[in-house]
């Protein structure tokens, strides 16, 4: 019969969705929607009644939610949702509904990064083969320089006559490029085309595993376990709610964490998405959600979370003891949850927010090799052409004053 039901709301979006607008009188009201608020909107509309929404919050600060049960607990309002979940102490003092959906409280972590280019390719090898290759560079070298020398030589092969000569062809064939002369000797030629085969061999390898870390270079590993982010020495992002919810939950595993207090849980949540250092605890659609409002489609890109979970409870409604709407809220919640109500809903949300977006993501999982994947070759190429005719005009000059 229009009778009013008031209803007191806490926590972030999309939980709880703020509007607010003024009546005929200037005065300023609220609605409010979300995910723990739509099958309460349903409720009211379906039983003819008048919603009085008390002021909602964000509950970043524990004030606030205890300001809220209070009311609740003195009858100044019907129902309190948001983030509220239907568990002990809560529901001592209030009578709960049916739960709307489940919470899975994960500990939020920054996602992989993309690798740099140029430590992918020093990573390529491993630290022993890149020792073996030099090994095999210098062990050759001298072995051209003491099978050109020693016996005394019998022909006039001179190409290898100098161990700086020798550390020369070795490095040009291991480059692939021609040497000044060929060896002469059984024994030198023999050594000579085995290191060109190793050569090759090492070449093709190298250049196949090049090419493919110059597109796509990989990504870091990624967290999975508590252990993993107490190594990388990552602190734990708490607010104030959180502390006080620490009375509902064991959290023995995060007394180790260095804390960070932060006043604003979506600062902190960007802070974790976009340039890491920190982690936190939260249900995964809150970041999923902060994600989509920044024009991130593919949320899987910034939002990581470990394998393992903190808590899995329930989440709905509270009432004042003895409230007579409590059955009929429930049954009706029931049905709204059979009927897949909210996960519509959380669709309409997440489309809805794309749309609102200042930005969107275009980045594709597939990268097209172009030019500008070639710039850091060509980089390298001019640098080793000055550095070659800087070498070459020092030997003139040097070789100018030796004959005067």
């Amino acid at each position: 019969m229009g009778c009013v039901l008031k209803i007191g709301s806490a926590g972030p979006v999309p939980g709880v969705i703020i509007e607010s607008y003024k009546s005929e009188n200037g005065e300023k009201k609220f609605v409010a929607r979300g995910l723990s608020m739509e099958l309460i909107n349903l409720f009211a509309t379906k039983m003819n009644m008048t919603p009085y929404y008390q002021e909602p919050v964000r509950g970043e600060k524990s004030e606030q939610l205890l300001q809220l049960i209070a009311m609740l607990i003195l009858g100044e309002i019907d129902i309190l949702s948001g983030i509220f979940p239907l568990v002990k102490p809560l529901i001592d003092f209030a009578e709960p509904s049916a739960p709307m959906f489940v919470h899975s409280i994960e500990y939020l972590v920054p996602c992989p990064k993309r690798l740099m280019k140029t430590e992918k390719i020093l990573s390529l090898f491993h630290l022993s083969s890149w020792i073996s290759m030099g090994l095999v560079f210098i062990i050759v070298s001298v072995l051209f320089w003491i099978l050109s020398n020693y016996p005394t030589r019998t022909n006039n092969f001179t190409g290898f006559n100098m161990l700086a000569q020798c550390f020369s062809a070795a490095w040009a064939v291991l480059l692939g490029i021609s040497v000044s002369q060929l060896p002469v000797s059984p024994e030198t030629r023999s050594l000579f085309i085995i290191y060109v085969w190793y050569c090759f061999a090492i070449s093709t390898v190298f250049q196949a595993y090049f090419i493919t870390y110059l597109v796509e270079p990989g990504y870091e590993a990624r967290f999975e376990t508590l252990d993993d982010v107490y190594r990388a020495g990552l602190k734990y992002a708490v607010t104030d709610t959180m502390e006080a919810f620490r009375a509902l939950v064991d959290m023995k595993q995060m007394e180790v964490f260095e804390k960070d207090p932060v006043t604003d849980f979506f600062v902190g949540m960007d802070t974790i998405m976009f340039k890491g250092k920190i982690f936190t605890t939260t249900p995964i659609m809150y970041p999923i959600h902060r994600a989509r409002s920044l024009g991130i489609n593919h949320e899987s890109k910034v939002v990581c979370h470990l394998d393992e979970s903190l808590v899995t409870w329930p989440v709905g409604a509270l009432l004042t003891k003895g409230h007579p709407l409590v059955h009929i809220l429930s049954t009706h919640i029931k049905r709204y949850v059979e009927g897949g109500i909210l996960e519509v809903y959380w669709s309409k949300i997440k489309h809805e927010t794309n749309l609102k977006a200042n930005k969107t993501d275009e980045n594709s999982e597939y990268v097209v090799f172009s030019l500008t994947h070639l710039t850091p070759p060509f980089i390298l190429l001019i640098f080793g052409y000055i550095l070659s005719v800087f070498s070459f005009l020092c030997e003139l000059i040097l070789f100018r004053k030796k004959n005067r």
